[in-house]
C-alpha cells in the first residue's frame, strides 16, 4: 500500500513483514559445568589448558569458519592458534611444533581433503610432532571416513558440529592418547 509520508510508508511496510526474531542457542548450564570441570582435570594432568591450532588449508576460502571454530574451542576452554589463511600442510607442521600444541584442527576443501590429511600427518612426523592428534572439518563424504582415519585423522567434524559433544568427543580423544 503506498502512502505518501515516510514516516507512514515505513510503518505500512512493518506492518506488512515479519519482524526479524533472532533465535539463540543455550547450552545448558550443567552440560557447560561438566565440560569446564573435564577441562579442569585435564589440566591437573597436564600441567596446562588443551592446545588446539585451527587451520585452514587449501585454496578453498574457509576464513568465517576457521575464526567461529576457534571462537568456539577458546569459550570452552582451549588454548587456541590461528594459522594464516589458505597454510600448507608444512607450514601447519611447523607452526604446531613450534606453538606446542596437543590437537591440529584443520579446514579442507571437499576434493583435497585426503591429499591434505596425508601430508599433514607426514610433515607431522616429519616435524617430530607424532603425539599431535589431527582433527578435520569440512565438508567429507563418509566414504573417506576410514581411507582418513588410516591416514592418522583421529576424529572427523561433521558438517555444524560445534558444540558441547564436540569438546567431549575431543576430550576423549586427548585422554586416549
Amino acid at each position: 500500500m503506498w502512502v505518501h509520508k515516510k514516516g507512514q510508508i515505513y510503518r505500512e511496510t512493518e506492518r506488512q513483514r515479519k519482524p526479524y526474531q533472532a533465535t539463540a542457542k543455550f547450552r545448558p548450564f550443567r552440560t557447560m559445568m561438566l565440560n569446564n570441570k573435564r577441562i579442569e582435570e585435564f589440566v591437573e594432568r597436564n600441567g596446562r589448558r588443551p592446545r588446539i591450532l585451527v587451520s585452514s588449508m587449501g585454496k578453498k576460502h574457509h576464513d568465517q569458519e576457521t575464526k567461529s571454530l576457534a571462537t568456539f574451542f577458546a569459550e570452552t576452554g582451549f588454548d587456541v592458534d590461528v594459522s594464516p589463511m589458505r597454510q600448507t600442510p608444512q607450514g601447519a607442521a611447523r607452526m604446531a611444533t613450534e606453538n606446542d600444541v596437543h590437537v591440529v584442527c584443520f579446514l579442507s576443501a571437499m576434493n583435497r581433503h585426503k591429499e591434505l590429511a596425508c601430508e599433514l600427518a607426514e610433515s607431522l612426523k616429519a616435524e617430530d610432532g607424532e603425539n599431535i592428534l589431527l582433527v578435520m572439518g569440512g565438508t567429507v563424504p563418509k566414504s573417506d571416513y576410514e581411507l582418513l582415519y588410516r591416514a592418522g585423522v583421529a576424529l572427523i567434524l561433521d558438517t555444524g558440529a560445534a558444540d558441547i559433544e564436540l569438546v567431549n568427543r575431543l576430550l576423549d580423544v586427548l585422554e586416549k592418547r
